[in-house]
């Protein structure tokens, strides 16, 4: 999951985000509370996952604001459910590249960092972004230029970097946590958006997208990865983005069916599945339950244009751009389709009370 962001519009957002911390703080407050039997924790899938991939502090033209480390899709500080379970099993996580936002060849660039967090935003299964998330742009008082807001990898590419950089094999000692697949289907609903006769292909997109993921998770066994841990997908219709929207209901039987089909693929490859999708309907049909007190609406106010509620995003969510003090531990949701950090934490606990060993 995630959005793409306008470089000339992240400017006006930079003066509110670059007052604020990262997350690396918090993260070292967490101690593992099992005895390390993992050799190490890889990860693969979207901003759900991406523990840091995308640096928008660079977007503008002034370097004294630009940060070392790019930003979860999430309240901040705070991590992802990936890091909690990671920390687990004795291990931090670091993404493996870092995009910094801005012109190619004035600082706009992808850069290798090594980590074993290959999740990234937007990534979809099998696609990669077109022109390595390179876009053309009109920048005022530049011009049309070419302009740096992605990567280029889906999930399967960043499969392949892997192989590529570890020996085309996994240490069967790894625990391998993956997920992915809304940007496929958010693809399909906003096509459905457009032509609502589109959704009777709905079994066909759910097929198509089902098989690319079970076949990415049966190319982490056949390079050796024996401990494997997938998370499905969150229910979309009851999202803040699409609850109360004509697609809600689509979306949720999307979700839904496309889960189904992943789970009984990998049953036969004995793949562990997490249900996020049981566990986020619990915490939205009973907040209080988990320690919440809205699961309908975001809990930030960082939009990347002022007064466009479209644009709001997760990335650049801090303690300065929430709706309400705390809010970030009392929402389940930061925008439309991400968790707040608080909701990854319940994420990541319930995930290691379903895999407490490797």
């Amino acid at each position: 999951m995630s959005r793409k962001l306008h470089v000339g519009t992240l400017v006006v957002a930079m003066t509110v985000l670059i007052s604020a911390c990262n997350d690396e703080g918090y993260e070292s407050s967490v101690t593992p509370s099992s005895p390390q039997t993992v050799t190490q924790v890889v990860v693969f899938g979207d901003s759900l996952s991406d523990v840091g991939t995308y640096n928008p502090t660079t977007a503008d033209a002034s370097p004294a604001n630009d940060t070392p480390s790019g930003f979860i899709f999430s309240t901040k500080p705070g991590m992802l459910w990936v890091s909690y379970v990671a920390i687990h099993f004795g291990h931090a996580l670091s993404p493996n590249q870092q995009v910094r936002f801005g012109i190619v060849g004035n600082g706009g660039e992808v850069s290798d960092f090594g980590g074993l967090n290959y999740a990234e935003g937007g990534a979809h299964i099998e696609v990669d972004a077109p022109d390595g998330g390179v876009v053309m742009q009109t920048i005022p008082n530049v011009g049309t230029v070419p302009v740096q807001l992605a990567t280029s990898r889906s999930i399967k590419t960043q499969i392949d970097d892997y192989l590529a950089e570890h020996g085309d094999a996994f240490d069967p000692q790894a625990l391998v946590l993956i997920q992915g697949g809304a940007n496929d289907l958010f693809d399909f609903l906003r096509q459905v958006a457009g032509d609502p006769t589109l959704a009777n292909t709905a079994p066909a997109v759910i097929s198509a997208t089902a098989t690319a993921m079970v076949n990415q998770v049966g190319r982490l066994q056949s390079a050796g990865a024996s401990r494997v841990i997938y998370s499905n997908l969150p229910d979309l219709g009851i999202t803040p983005q699409f609850r109360d929207t004509p697609l809600a209901g689509l979306a949720s039987q999307l979700s839904a069916a496309y889960n189904d089909a992943v789970a009984n693929a990998l049953a036969a490859l004995g793949v562990h599945v997490f249900d996020t999708e049981a566990l986020m309907q619990q915490v939205v049909a009973s907040p209080s339950t988990f320690g919440f007190t809205n699961a309908t609406t975001p809990a930030c106010t960082s939009t990347t244009t002022p007064g466009d509620p479209s644009t709001l995003t997760a990335l650049l969510c801090f303690t300065t751009t929430l709706v309400a003090p705390n809010a970030d531990a009392t929402y389940v949701f930061a925008d439309g389709v991400h968790p707040t950090a608080s909701a990854h934490a319940v994420w990541g606990s319930q995930v290691i009370a379903a895999f407490p060993t490797p």
